[in-house]
């Protein structure tokens, strides 16, 4: 089922979602401080240093707004033997047997945080969640699944929430600009499963007579959103030149790179372009030029 396909299941089950949120935001009425712990996968809401509510929290995706891609938080583990059972189990399982597709590809490329959002709706609705949680992390958003929330009796906090002065008042802090982080090469390690896919993409299209090989990547960040473009060139040992079709895996390949070189600190370049050396058993990199 496409994405189109996946707004219309939420559109069917936004009337029971919306009762769920209403219950929840009425037991946390008034709260002014949410706490999130993500290792311990613990949210509390708080009001005046004191709680009102803690519940489990199980992280469901986060969207790169800069990128404009989507991933679930099972993206890249799918194949680990440490990854840990979660509620959000259930949501996947009712995804696979309703052929619910945008629950089950890895990642999307998005046009808005609206798209992210609706898909994580989807994913806590089918998990049983009481509510969703919405948090900005970084070069991200992040949204947790809140889950069977238990109440307890108010909790004197450690501080002093009693005052019968006001604070002093307090020096505002100078804005300081700060620089974009500088543009360098990604790192190989970065750049090797990508440069993998496309050799063997390379090799099925000119039938290993491949010599070498052009990957390109186009940031395009004119818009509020940035975009990502993808083209493949090959020549073979005859001299002749061609184009490789771009996959959905190559894609996504790419997109992964770059969310992991952006999470690395490195400055967001425009231009990236790799010279694959096809011959022989496997694939190396001959040079990678990178533009700011």
């Amino acid at each position: 089922m496409s994405l189109e396909g996946a707004r219309r299941v939420e559109k069917a089950i936004s009337d029971d979602w919306h009762g769920r949120m209403l219950t929840h935001e009425s037991r946390v009425s008034g709260h002014d401080d949410v706490r999130l712990d993500p290792e311990r996968q613990i949210v509390a809401w708080l009001r005046v240093g004191m709680l009102m509510l803690e519940a489990p929290a199980e992280l469901i995706g986060s969207f790169f707004p800069e990128l404009g891609l989507f991933r679930w938080w099972w993206s890249g583990k799918e194949n680990s033997i440490h990854i840990q059972p979660a509620r959000l189990d259930e949501a996947f399982a009712h995804a696979q047997r309703a052929d619910l597709r945008a629950l089950l590809t890895r990642q999307h490329q998005l046009d808005n945080e609206e798209d992210a959002a609706m898909l994580c709706r989807l994913a806590a609705y089918f998990s049983h969640s009481t509510a969703l949680l919405r948090q900005d992390v970084d070069d991200r958003i992040n949204f947790y699944a809140v889950f069977a929330a238990n109440t307890r009796a108010p909790i004197i906090p450690d501080r002093d929430v009693v005052r019968t002065l006001p604070p002093p008042a307090v020096a505002p802090v100078p804005q300081v600009d700060v620089p974009p982080p500088p543009v360098r090469e990604p790192g190989r390690a970065l750049l090797l499963p990508l440069v993998y896919l496309a050799n063997n993409l390379v090799r099925q299209a000119f039938n290993d007579q491949a010599s070498r090989a052009l990957l390109i990547i186009n940031v395009d960040i004119s818009r509020d959103k940035a975009r990502f473009f993808v083209t493949l060139v090959a020549t073979t040992k005859d001299g002749d030149l061609g184009s490789v079709d771009t996959t959905r895996d190559l894609l996504d390949s790419a997109g992964n790179m770059l969310a992991e070189d952006a999470r690395t600190g490195n400055g967001r370049w425009r231009k990236l372009v790799i010279r694959i050396d096809c011959e022989g058993e496997g694939a190396s990199i001959g040079r990678c030029e990178v533009s700011a």
